[in-house]
């Protein structure tokens, strides 16, 4: 359970930005600080904690296990951000792994309680679930501007001009 000196510093992580003060103290009521140290692992492939951090200081790797059984960094999460929103939303399986970097600190949002805000606060709930959806477009329109240069590079040499893929017409 967070302290009220917290509630001020929940105000500085961008996912709480828009909450009123009333509102960050019934988060702060429903969250759960966690300690990580430096490569202990915080979730593997294949679990479902259902729950959705947040980096209060500290850092996070995300990799996914690739076919040479190497693992490849997907993302890097740093204070103030959030990770594995797609298995607290979807409850499903993580697909990749998130270990801290450093000794990290984590604030932790269990589904179960996301759950009963919802019903004890909509507004609440929505403002975090709108928040988080456009945190998640701006990562996905992210990884599609790198995929098309990655694309850009596979078929074009790495050469600026043409971005369509070879076969389309622009």
């Amino acid at each position: 359970m967070l302290t009220v000196t917290m509630v001020e510093q929940l105000k500085q992580i961008p996912l709480f930005r828009e909450l009123t003060s009333d509102e960050l103290q019934h988060l702060a009521r429903n969250l759960n600080e966690r300690d990580y140290k430096k490569d202990e692992v915080i979730y593997s492939e294949g679990e479902i904690p259902g729950v959705l951090y947040l980096v209060q200081h500290g850092a996070v790797e995300i990799t996914k296990k690739i076919p040479t059984g190497q693992r490849q960094v997907i993302a890097m999460i740093l204070s103030g951000q959030f990770f594995g929103e797609i298995s607290f939303l979807e409850n499903r399986q993580h697909a990749a792994r998130a270990r801290a970097t450093v000794d990290s600190r984590m604030l932790l949002l269990h589904r179960f309680a996301y759950d009963e805000m919802e019903k004890e606060q909509p507004v609440l709930a929505h403002k975090l679930l709108r928040k988080m959806i456009l945190v998640m477009s701006t990562n996905l329109d992210t990884m599609n501007d790198a995929f098309l240069e990655m694309i850009r590079y596979v078929f074009y040499g790495g050469k600026a001009g043409k971005t369509e893929m070879p076969g389309q017409e622009g």
